[in-house]
């Protein structure tokens, strides 16, 4: 969501667009508020045989940023995809369109690698995977490694990592400084590094994003500054 918020931004005459695929539905909470979201208009629709995309599309506090928003309905679609031909391209076909509407599309996903995770590496063109340092870390890091090396190989060649975004960061600590050279040999680590900071729950308390909320704060000039060095790798990357 803060990634969403800082590419808005940074480019006011481009249109962003942020999908909420995970089902505890945070950046939906916060961006949408209490308003209620049914199945038909969320995020659950992209996964059904009958698609409206437009339907599915909310405004919100900034004019060039736009929510698809979760549904508690999108437990369902794990079963529901389950044995389906089509099972891991439901979200990909669903894109098409959207894809000549918006200059950024940003995938939240759930914290899992489940169909639904695994439909949003089959429809991106790059992963961000946010860490933090631990060993529990480190383990579900080669498993996302193992995932993508399927993904290319099977479904989407042209997907790539970005890279790992440290969050809730602290490198003064010994743990960090012992386990980063651990992370670097399975992933490479982006410069960029996101703190820890009050501020952000006090934000979503408050339904705000860190940038209205605390514009100054570290954490704001972090995520301008990932978006920054995002966009040098995907223009770096470009042909």
């Amino acid at each position: 969501m803060s990634l969403a918020h800082a590419f808005a931004r940074k480019h006011a005459h481009k249109k962003i667009l942020l999908i909420d695929l995970d089902s505890q539905r945070n950046a939906t909470s916060i961006l949408l508020g209490s308003q209620e979201i049914v199945p038909e208009r969320s995020v659950y629709a992209l996964f059904q045989s009958k698609r409206p995309e437009s339907a599915a599309l909310y405004a919100t506090s900034l004019a060039n940023l736009f929510i698809i928003p979760s549904n508690l309905h999108l437990v369902e679609v794990e079963s529901q995809l389950t044995g389906a031909l089509d099972g891991f391209f439901r979200l990909n076909d669903a894109l098409q369109q959207l894809r000549r509407e918006f200059d950024y599309i940003i995938l939240d996903c759930p914290p899992s690698l489940s169909v639904i995770t695994i439909n949003a590496m089959v429809a991106a063109d790059y992963l961000l995977i946010p860490l933090q340092i631990s060993k529990f870390s480190i383990d579900g890091i080669q498993n996302i490694r193992d995932a993508v090396t399927t993904v290319n190989r099977r479904y989407n060649a042209h997907l790539k990592i970005a890279g790992g975004v440290l969050t809730l960061h602290d490198a003064r600590t010994t743990l960090a400084q012992a386990m980063i050279p651990e992370v670097e040999k399975i992933l490479p680590i982006l410069q960029t590094t996101i703190p820890r900071s009050v501020a952000v729950e006090e934000a979503h308390l408050m339904r705000q994003d860190i940038f209205a909320y605390a514009p100054e704060n570290k954490v704001a000039t972090a995520y301008q500054a990932l978006a920054e060095e995002l966009e040098r790798i995907f223009f770096s990357a470009t042909p």
